[in-house]
């Protein structure tokens, strides 16, 4: 086991922090909003969407619906916390806009035809490399966990193959030890599934495994599951107040993570 030292650990009350030590065996990471900045990433795609979506559509309340179903803010750009564009997996968020076409008028397949087709055309537009943005040297500091001898998983409703494109691009494919994405026919989260899942995989038991995500769901499925400890961190889509209620610590960042004693 590895004794992190996790820290400073905000407090919701401002201007307190503190440090907390955990021995662990395995950090298991949620991707967007975590590793990788979420807003760059999803709400950009969510703004490709829907304008191709509404393009030479007459009702100007449709774009509205989209950003509202998705649970994107336009004004602020920002994605809302719990909100399916935080959460669901990639083929959800294409459900939900095609409801949403088939609620203004649009035939259901044809509504799913045309999402699928909107989906194609904003990675022609935007492709996956100019949309990965990492949120601290990953290869630096997921290379020092691994030297100290954790193992590391991620966890993500994101699908298979864009996330192995993803961790290529970021130059830590060979430091993460198990993946499950959200269509591997596990129940996502916050069941406990997934990470259950990643700790079978590498023969670890959850109560020497940390969380770490920046969403209720991610929180969520490491209580469900008997994680040893839920770190939460403030740079994706979850706000502060909602993070403190489900989570050991709360951290700016994953750069919050140390190797060290207490």
């Amino acid at each position: 086991m590895t004794n992190l030292r996790i820290g400073p650990v905000l407090s919701v009350e401002p201007g307190t922090s503190t440090w907390q030590n955990f021995d662990a065996e395995l950090i298991a990471f949620d991707k967007d909003g975590t590793l990788i900045d979420v807003e760059f990433m999803w709400g950009r795609l969510a703004v490709a969407w829907v304008e191709r979506l509404t393009a030479g559509r007459p009702d100007p309340r449709l774009g509205d619906e989209l950003f509202s179903a998705l649970g994107y803010d336009r004004g602020s750009q920002r994605i809302l916390p719990q909100s399916p564009l935080a959460i669901a997996t990639a083929g959800q968020l294409h459900t939900i806009l095609a409801a949403t076409l088939f609620r203004f008028g649009t035939p259901w397949t044809e509504a799913e035809t045309r999402v699928r087709e909107v989906s194609r055309q904003a990675y022609e537009q935007i492709p996956l490399a100019e949309l990965v943005r990492p949120a601290s040297d990953l290869p630096a500091l997921l290379g020092r966990l691994a030297s100290a001898g954790l193992r590391l998983a991620i966890v993500t409703t994101d699908h298979r193959i864009e996330t192995e494109k993803q961790l290529q691009m970021l130059g830590i494919t060979d430091l993460v030890d198990g993946l499950v994405c959200g269509d591997d026919g596990i129940p996502t989260k916050p069941a406990p599934d997934m990470l259950l899942a990643v700790c079978r995989q590498l023969g670890i038991e959850p109560a020497r495994t940390v969380v770490v995500g920046d969403t209720e769901a991610d929180l969520l499925m490491a209580r469900n599951a008997g994680a040893g400890l839920a770190v939460a961190v403030l740079n994706g889509a979850g706000a502060q107040t909602s993070l403190s209620e489900h989570a050991d610590a709360v951290l700016q960042s994953i750069d919050g993570i140390h190797i060290g004693a207490s």
